[in-house]
């Protein structure tokens, strides 16, 4: 069996530095590798539920992503005006950890950087791969300085555009546009949020996070042009006009919309790959293996979840080391499909709604089922997986 002594960690995000921080706290001699030359992290937030608190709690920090977020233990759903018809109370969590802790990304990603570095993880800055050579027993992996070097296992978590799932899969397999995106703001927290919430209206979505006492961000999801690029000064006339439809707090952020306001726009591009994740001594995860619509807040959490569990299966040595990364795979897809598939068919279904009738008869099958879907979720997603 094979001895995994030496991994290499292609991407610097959630899901890749879980897997740092895990391979390095059991002895294994990590290097990561992120093409950005800083990790100026972009995005707004992240809602963190108990499934990946619990990975977090694995790795040893638990205590300062509480410390950093808002916990919550409701997500609600309200019309346009924000008139309730979904008081949910989550299925999630324990004794230990709460059902979500929301934190800024830039917040998540110092926390587990700090990890994964203090886990002896060598972190190199501004460098992808060029090629991999694999052999029976290490891969060659040549960088884009021209430097080499050899490892027993590379963890490919380069994200939605991944260079090591084309090394597996070739163009077999890519996200493709939904004809969907979702513009995104991080504003002062009302005092009326305090969980999850979306506000349905005709041809698209609006809602809110919040991510600490002061903080929240405002989240928007509606059709948009397969391959659109808007221009950075259009965005906050683009974003305002989305808005228009909407009440409550919504109405407030709205009108104060400026220039200053830094709005994120990105298409929502699903993907599901099919296992086996691997080929040799060569896996991936997270948004290289599986891109989800963001509607249960389990993106992240399934690249935490896929780190944390490859690391486990890859020093298992029970069995050789092809039959743990296919292990790896088979637990993995199963419960990523899951998320993939509930979350799509919520995005479809939102999405669906085009005139007022419409509108008058979702929101009516909203109040009736929607908790009841939610927390068939929410039991399988609270399901220990290690």
């Amino acid at each position: 069996m094979a001895d995994i002594k030496r991994v290499l960690v292609v991407g610097g995000g959630v899901g890749g530095l879980t897997a740092a921080t895990a391979f390095g706290q059991r002895g294994v001699d990590v290097v990561l590798i992120e093409k950005r030359p800083a990790f100026d992290v972009p995005g707004v937030g992240l809602g963190q539920p108990a499934n990946a608190l619990r990975v977090y709690d694995a790795i040893g920090v638990l205590p300062q992503i509480l410390a950093s977020g808002f916990i919550y233990d409701h997500m609600y759903i309200f019309d346009r005006q924000r008139v309730l018809l979904v008081d949910h109370k989550f299925l999630l969590g324990d004794e230990r950890v709460p059902a979500v802790c929301a934190l800024s990304r830039r917040r998540l990603h110092d926390i587990l950087l700090a990890a994964a570095e203090g886990a002896g993880t060598t972190v190199r800055l501004g460098l992808s791969v060029d090629k991999f050579d694999e052999g029976p027993d290490k891969v060659a992996v040549t960088f884009s300085d021209g430097s080499s070097d050899n490892f027993d296992l590379v963890a490919g978590f380069d994200g939605i555009r991944s260079t090591t799932r084309q090394h597996l899969v070739g163009s077999a397999f890519l996200p493709r546009p939904s004809g969907y995106g979702a513009w995104r703001v991080q504003v002062p927290r009302h005092p009326d949020v305090k969980g999850m919430e979306f506000l349905q209206g005709v041809g698209s979505k609006t809602g809110a996070m919040p991510l600490s006492d002061n903080l929240m961000y405002l989240f928007h999801i509606r059709p948009e042009e397969p391959g659109a690029v808007f221009a950075r000064e259009d965005y906050v006339r683009l974003f305002q006009e989305r808005l228009a439809q909407y009440g409550s707090y919504v109405t407030d952020i709205r009108e104060s919309l400026n220039d200053a306001s830094d709005i994120v726009y990105s298409p929502i591009e699903p993907m599901m790959l099919p296992w086996p994740w691997y080929r040799g001594r060569v896996a991936i995860g997270g948004d290289a293996a599986h891109v989800v619509p963001p509607h249960l807040t389990q993106g992240a959490a399934m690249a935490a979840e896929d780190g944390y569990i490859l690391a486990l299966e890859a020093l298992a040595q029970d069995v050789p080391l092809e039959a743990r990364l296919m292990r790896y795979s088979q637990k993995r897809y199963a419960r990523c499909t899951f998320v993939y598939s509930f979350s799509r068919q919520w995005l479809d279904e939102e999405q669906s709604v085009r005139t007022e009738e419409e509108l008058t008869v979702a929101c009516k099958e909203f109040a009736a089922n929607a908790s009841v879907r939610i927390g068939a979720s929410d039991r399988v997603l609270n399901t220990r997986i290690f």
